[in-house]
């Protein structure tokens, strides 16, 4: 046999075993396609009971003990020829889901559903918005629901249920174009507004303003460096099963934290962002679509702001102090939109940069973190990082080993102003 023979063997043989080794890749976990147990074991189940086929990702965390598991898939693929249908397509879908997983799943606490709709198989590869979200605890599931009663009655009831407007409408039109995701569509550095000079100066003035700490044109990167005492914050949210689990850990730990939500996000599932008060948190701003605002029009700056502003307030009642701008980008016209609406903007410390790391480098992750804990510093975390949670409580102990308070991004701005 030729040595050419050989390698083309060799290649076919290792193809055919990536192929039937990602036989689950159907199913996509988090944000890297990363496979674990319980995931796998759920969407197996799923299978045998014919309710995999629209499954789209499947994400589980466990705290101890308790576990929250998020199933997002799609619908309305089999009905858009007739728009009624759509919508008891969802509904069914959904309660058989729910009901399968409580029911076999013991260990399981709640249920996060995000529904996509869906008119073609021919779909673009690119990320979806839910038109559709729920979080259903077990409790409430077991005292609430009746067989004998339609299952979006029951979502009624228990009050944590998101609809986009077309599809309460039955607008498959407009359906179609939400299901669209918008975020991050425009992260490309201003590279005409980045030179060299202007880099130095940048990297000169973020230093100063981090070795000093206090407040400086309304900016925050750190609080009082004569003060043992640190704030936590997550960027990105809200998210599924992320959120109630790091709603938990922060509770089960009597810490306070600020939360930079997504507008678009906040819409979506808008009773995380009211957990999140409910808990006695702080929501900060994040932009409406998670955009890098030095590339866009003044008029649009103003909207990402100033709608998620209007957002947070109509949600939840509370009128948002602070901003972050998505990769801290920001410019003179920002600071402007701010200061005009008596918004802060806070920045960090140090940048983290969770979101790089791989999932089984968590240690790594805790080391790094562990680094950056200093007198006022402002620690960033990113909503979606299953590394971040599992070192959230041992990096919670750390601080307080070490003699730090962790208090709210309130306290650390006033404290910032005593010198």
């Amino acid at each position: 046999m030729s040595k050419v023979v050989k390698n083309t063997i060799l290649i076919i043989l290792c193809f055919l075993f990536f192929v039937t080794s990602r036989g689950f890749s159907y199913v996509v976990i988090g944000d890297n396609f990363t496979e674990m147990p319980l995931e796998r074991k759920i969407y197996n189940f799923l299978r045998e009971h014919n309710l995999s086929e629209r499954v789209l990702s499947i994400d589980t965390l466990n705290y101890r003990g308790n576990i929250v598991a998020g199933i997002t898939f799609f619908y309305g693929l089999f009905y858009t020829q007739d728009k009624e249908k759509v919508f008891q397509d969802l509904i069914t879908y959904s309660s058989a889901l729910t009901k399968l997983i409580f029911c076999s799943f013991p260990y399981v606490i709640e249920i996060d559903l995000s529904g996509i709709y869906r008119d073609s198989n021919k779909v673009k590869n690119s990320y979806k918005e839910p038109t559709f979200t729920a979080s259903i605890y077990r409790k409430e599931f077991e005292n609430l629901y009746r067989e004998d009663q339609p299952f979006d009655v029951f979502l009624d009831k228990i009050g944590r249920v998101y609809y986009s407007d077309a599809l309460l409408k039955l607008d498959l039109s407009s359906l179609k174009k939400e299901s669209y995701i918008e975020e991050n569509n425009n992260r490309t550095v201003d590279t005409s507004k980045k030179g060299l000079t202007t880099w130095f100066k940048n990297l000169w003035v973020t230093y100063r303003r981090v070795r000093t700490g206090g407040i400086y044109k309304n900016t925050i990167w750190r609080g009082n460096p004569h003060l043992k005492e640190i704030s936590i914050t997550f960027d990105d949210g809200p998210r599924a099963v992320y959120t109630p689990i790091i709603l938990d850990i922060l509770d089960k730990s009597s810490v306070k934290a600020t939360f930079f939500l997504i507008g678009k996000r906040i819409q979506i599932y808008p009773y995380f962002a009211r957990d999140i008060i409910k808990n006695g948190h702080t929501i900060g701003n994040h932009t409406m679509h998670h955009l890098n605002l030095t590339l866009l029009p003044h008029d649009k700056k103003c909207k990402e702001i100033l709608e998620t502003q209007e957002i947070i307030y109509a949600i939840t009642g509370e009128r948002c102090k602070y901003f972050r701008p998505p990769g801290g980008d920001y410019d003179r016209e920002v600071e402007e939109i701010l200061k005009e609406n008596s918004i802060h903007l806070v920045l960090w410390t140090k940048k983290l940069g969770d979101y790089l790391m791989p999932e089984d480098k968590e240690n790594l992750l805790l080391e790094k973190v562990k680094k950056e804990v200093l007198p006022g510093a402002i620690i960033v975390f990113h909503i979606g990082v299953k590394s971040t949670v599992d070192i959230l409580p041992q990096f919670i102990d750390y601080v307080r080993k070490e003699g730090y308070k962790i208090v709210p991004l309130e306290k650390l701005i006033e404290d910032a102003r005593v010198r």
